[in-house]
C-alpha cells in the first residue's frame, strides 16, 4: 500500500473514537482526545468525504458539549455521544452494516495499555480501576477484514493511545476484555500507526488539549493530504522524525510503531525499500535455526518476534512464521535484523538473548544497533545545538578504541567548529563493526562496545538536554546487549573524568576545612553544640565521654580548577565551633567572587573523630537574632584523613577509586543493628564491589564502629543519623533519597536539615554524611597535631 490513491471521497467512510470522560474513574479524564478525533472528521469532510460516512463517537468531558457542538457544526458533521464498551463494539459490529466503499478509515484516541501477552488494550468508558473493560486493537482490525463486510478493501488505522505494560500499572484488577465475533475472513490491506511503541507512554499536550501523536498527524494530513491521497511513506517519515525531534529536545521518548500492510495470508510488506542482503554460510544459518527452534517455542511470542524484525527493518515480502530456516537467513543478512529480535527476546528471556547475541557476535550479523536505537541516535544528533567540537569527538573516537588507531570523522570545517550531525553518524558507524571483547572477571559477559563507549564520551562533553538523551540511551542498549550495569558505569565515569580533563573549570568549587581537636580540650568539658531553629541534639558524647569544644582549623578553597589555594588568614588555635564557622563563612565569602555560586563545605576530620556533629555548628554572635547553623546554610559532608597505617590507607584509596567510579549505579548497602556482631558487617560491606554508598540504620552502641568500618572499606558515601538512639526502620532516610545522584545528595542533605529546623517533629532524621570524591585531592598538610594512635577498625 503505497497511499490511498485514486479513492472517490464518496466512496470512504470512517469511524472516528474519542474518548474524553470516564464517568467511573474521573481521574482518567483524557482532556483534548474528543476534539482530535473532530479534527479528523473535519479533515475527511474538507476533502469531500460526505457527512453521513463519518460516525463519530465521542465520549467528551463534563461543560465541553456546547464548544463541540459548535466545532461539529462548523466542520459540517454529527457527533454521537457514547458512554460504554457495547456502544463502541456496536459501532463495528453492526454499524458498517449495508455500507460498500473503497476505504475505511478508523481513528481511535483514548487510554491504552499492554497486557501480558502485548495486545494493545484500548479503554472504553465505562472502565474502572477494578473493571478494566476495553477491546483489543488487533481484534478490532481483524474482526473489520471479516468476509461479509463488502468492500474496503483498504483499511488505514490510526491509534492514539499508551502502550504500557499492565504491570506498571501496580492494580489490583487485570483487563475485562471483550472479542468482536469470530467470522471468515477475506483478502484486504491495513495500515496501522500506533502512537507509541511497546512500553511507552502517549503524551497529550495539557496546554493544547490535544494528544501529541494526534496533533501532528492531523497536521500533515491537513497539510499534504487536503485531496485525501496521503503519501503513506512520508507520513511515517514525518511521524517518526518529528517525535525524534521531541525526544532530542529534552522531551519524553515515544516511538510511533512502523508502518505495514497486512494481506490475508498475514504477510506484512514494509514501505520503505529493503536493506541489501550479505552471503551467508549454511553452517551459520543451522546454528541460528536451531537456536530458534529452542528458544521461540511460544506461538503468540514467537509472531511478535517476526513482527518487530519485519517492521523494523524493512524485510520486504511474505516472511513465514513457522519457517525457522526462513527466519535465521533475514537474522544473519539484513542490517540490524538479529539487534532487532533481541529487543523483543531480552525482556522476556534474557538467557534466550544472551544466545542470540553470542550468534550475532560469532556469525558476524550486521548491525550492532537495532533499528529503533539507530533511529534516535540520530534525531538525537539531528536535534542537538551544539554537538561538540570536531577535535572533541575525534578524540572521543580514540577513547573509545585505545587500541584502534587514529580515525577522525569526516571533516567538513576547521576542528574548533561543532560536529555535524552527518559527522557524528558516521562515528557511530565505524564503531558498529566494533563488538568489543567480554570480561574475564565477571564470566564472559559483554564489555561496553566501542559505539556505547563513544556516545558516553560525547555525553560527558554535551550540553546537559544532549547528555542526558544519550545517556537513556546508553543505557536501554547496553540493557539489551547484556552489559554488566558496574561495567558501564564504571565507563561513564571515566567519560566524567575525561570531559572534566578537557574543561577543569567544570569541576565544583568549594571550601575544605581541616578541623582537629585542641590537645588542651581533649578531655573537657561539655560542648556547646547548638542546632539553631530546631536542630537540637543536646551535648555530644563519645563512648560516653563530652565531645571537646575547642579545635585547630586550616582553611583552603578550590575555585573548581582541582588546586587548593590556602585562604586568607592564619590558622590560629583554640577555636570554638562558632568561630570555626565564621571562618569558614569568611573563606566563602573571599571565594564568592571567584565562583559566582555556592561551593561545597568539606570538613577533613581524622577517622576516629567523624563522631563530631560539625553540620550542627551554629556560628551567629550571641546577640544575632539570625542563626547560622553550617549544615543548613552549606551543603556540608565530612571527608576523612589519611590512616595512621600507611598500607591501610593505600588500599582504602584503591577501593575509594574503584567504588567512586561507579557511584552511578546508585547502590546502597544497608547496615543495622544485627550488623554489629560478628563478621556480619564486613560480609555485607564486602559482598558487592559495586556498591558505592552505605547507609547505617544502627543505634548509638553500634554506629560509631559501622561508620568507621564503611570508612576503612574505601567507600565514599556513607550517610547516618546522628540523634537515633536505636535501629530506625528501613524508610527512615527515604527523604533523603540515597540511592539518587550520588553528586546532589549533599544538596539534598542540606535541604532536609532546612526543613528539619521548619518542623522538627516531621522531620525525625539528623543525618550526617560522609562524602569522599577521589578526583578532588587533599591538602598538603595532613594533620594540625600529633597523629593519634589509631587503630585500623577490625572486621
Amino acid at each position: 500500500m503505497d497511499g490511498a490513491n485514486g479513492v472517490d471521497p464518496a466512496r470512504i467512510h470512517a469511524v472516528a473514537v474519542g474518548l474524553e470522560a470516564y464517568p467511573r474513574h474521573p481521574g482518567w479524564s483524557l482532556a483534548g482526545a474528543s476534539a482530535d478525533a473532530l479534527r479528523f472528521a473535519r479533515w475527511l469532510r474538507k476533502g469531500g468525504v460526505p457527512g453521513e460516512n463519518i460516525e463519530l463517537l465521542l465520549a467528551p468531558v463534563e461543560g465541553s458539549l456546547p464548544e463541540l457542538d459548535a466545532q461539529a457544526d462548523a466542520a459540517d458533521v454529527t457527533w454521537r455521544q457514547v458512554a460504554s464498551r457495547d456502544q463502541l463494539m456496536d459501532a463495528f459490529t453492526g454499524g458498517l452494516d449495508g455500507r460498500t466503499g473503497d476505504a475505511l478509515y478508523v481513528f481511535w484516541g483514548s487510554h491504552g495499555f499492554l497486557d501480558h501477552g502485548d495486545r494493545r488494550l484500548l479503554l472504553c468508558p465505562d472502565a474502572s480501576l477494578n473493571d478494566k473493560r476495553c477491546i483489543d486493537a488487533t481484534d478490532l482490525r481483524e474482526h473489520l477484514a471479516r468476509a461479509d463486510l463488502p468492500g474496503f478493501s483498504r483499511q488505514l488505522f490510526f491509534f492514539d493511545a499508551c502502550a504500557t505494560f499492565l504491570e506498571h500499572l501496580h492494580q489490583p484488577a487485570g483487563p475485562a476484555v471483550a472479542r468482536f465475533p469470530r467470522a471468515p475472513r477475506r483478502e484486504q490491506e491495513q495500515f496501522v500507526l500506533h502512537a507509541a511503541a511497546r512500553g511507552q507512554v502517549a503524551e497529550n499536550d495539557a496546554e493544547r488539549r490535544a494528544g501529541v501523536f494526534s496533533h501532528v498527524v492531523n497536521d500533515w494530513l491537513e497539510g499534504h493530504a487536503v485531496d485525501l491521497r496521503p503519501d503513506l511513506v512520508r507520513l511515517v517519515e514525518h511521524v517518526k522524525g518529528r517525535f525524534a525531534k521531541l525526544h532530542a529536545a529534552g522531551g519524553p521518548l515515544q516511538t510511533p510503531t512502523s508502518l505495514y500492510v497486512r494481506a490475508l495470508d498475514g504477510s506484512e510488506e514494509m514501505l520503505t525499500p529493503p536493506a541489501p542482503r550479505r552471503a551467508v554460510a549454511p553452517g551459520s544459518l543451522d546454528q541460528v535455526a536451531l537456536a530458534l527452534r529452542n528458544t521461540l517455542t511460544d506461538a503468540e511470542h514467537r509472531r511478535r518476534c517476526v513482527d518487530h524484525v519485519v517492521a523494523g527493518c524493512g524485510v520486504a515480502g511474505s516472511l513465514p512464521r513457522d519457517s525457522d530456516e526462513t527466519f535465521a537467513e533475514v537474522l544473519l543478512t539484513v542490517p540490524r535484523a538479529m539487534a532487532a529480535l533481541t529487543e523483543v527476546v531480552f525482556p522476556k528471556d534474557r538467557g534466550a538473548a544472551d544466545t542470540f547475541l553470542s550468534l550475532a557476535r560469532s556469525q558476524g550479523a550486521p548491525g550492532l544497533l537495532s533499528p529503533g536505537e539507530h533511529v534516535v541516535l540520530s534525531a538525537l544528533a539531528d536535534g542537538a545545538t551544539p554537538l561538540p567540537s570536531v577535535s572533541v569527538t575525534a578524540a572521543a573516537v580514540r577513547m573509545a578504541t585505545p587500541m584502534g588507531g587514529a580515525w577522525l570523522p569526516p571533516t567538513e570545517g576547521e576542528s574548533y567548529e561543532s560536529c555535524s550531525a552527518g559527522q557524528f553518524m558516521a562515528a557511530v558507524h565505524h564503531l558498529e563493526e566494533r563488538l568489543g571483547g567480554l570480561s574475564v572477571q565477571h564470566g564472559g559477559t559483554p564489555l561496553v562496545p566501542a559505539v556505547v563507549r563513544f556516545t558516553e564520551h560525547m555525553a560527558a562533553a554535551a550540553p546537559p538536554v544532549l547528555r542526558a538523551g544519550l545517556r537513556e540511551w546508553g543505557d536501554r542498549v547496553a540493557e539489551r546487549l547484556g552489559v554488566r550495569a558496574g561495567g558501564l558505569h564504571e565507563r561513564r565515569a571515566d567519560a566524567d573524568a575525561w570531559a572534566a580533563a578537557l574543561d577543569r573549570s567544570a569541576r565544583p568549587p568549594r571550601v575544605l576545612v581541616q578541623l582537629d581537636v585542641d590537645s588542651a580540650s581533649a578531655g573537657g568539658g561539655g560542648v556547646g553544640v547548638a542546632g539553631g531553629g530546631g536542630e537540637i541534639e543536646g551535648v555530644a558524647t563519645r563512648n560516653g565521654a563530652a565531645c571537646p569544644d575547642l579545635y585547630t582549623c586550616a582553611i583552603w578553597v578550590d575555585t573548581g580548577t582541582g588546586e587548593l589555594v590556602r585562604s586568607a588568614g592564619e590558622h590560629s588555635a583554640p577555636l570554638t565551633p562558632s568561630q570555626v564557622v565564621s571562618r569558614i563563612e569568611r573563606a566563602i565569602h573571599e571565594l564568592h567572587p571567584l565562583v559566582g555560586g555556592e561551593p561545597m563545605v568539606e570538613v577533613l576530620l581524622q577517622p576516629d573523630a567523624l563522631h563530631l556533629p560539625v553540620e550542627t555548628w551554629d556560628g551567629a554572635d550571641p546577640f544575632d537574632p539570625v542563626p547560622n547553623v553550617l549544615g543548613v546554610e552549606r551543603a556540608t559532608v565530612v571527608r576523612s584523613a589519611p590512616l595512621a597505617s600507611p598500607d591501610g590507607e593505600r588500599r582504602r584509596r584503591a577501593q575509594l577509586r574503584h567504588r567512586w567510579a561507579g557511584r552511578a549505579g546508585g547502590k546502597v548497602v544497608y547496615l543495622d543493628d544485627r550488623h554489629a556482631e560478628g563478621r556480619a558487617a564486613y560480609g555485607a560491606l564486602k559482598a558487592d564491589s559495586e556498591a558505592s554508598r552505605v547507609v547505617v540504620r544502627a543505634g548509638t552502641k553500634a554506629r560509631a564502629n559501622l561508620v568507621q568500618l564503611a570508612l576503612h572499606l574505601g567507600y565514599p558515601v556513607v550517610l547516618w543519623d546522628r540523634r537515633a538512639t536505636e535501629a530506625v526502620p528501613p524508610p527512615h532516610f527515604d527523604p533523603l533519597g540515597p540511592g539518587d545522584s550520588a553528586e546532589r545528595l549533599p544538596g539534598r542533605v542540606r535541604d532536609y536539615r532546612a526543613r528539619v529546623c521548619d518542623d522538627p517533629e516531621a522531620h525525625p532524621v539528623r543525618p550526617a554524611l560522609l562524602f569522599e570524591d577521589e578526583d578532588r585531592p587533599l591538602p598538603p598538610v595532613l594533620s594540625l597535631t600529633e597523629l593519634s594512635e589509631s587503630r585500623e577498625v577490625s572486621s
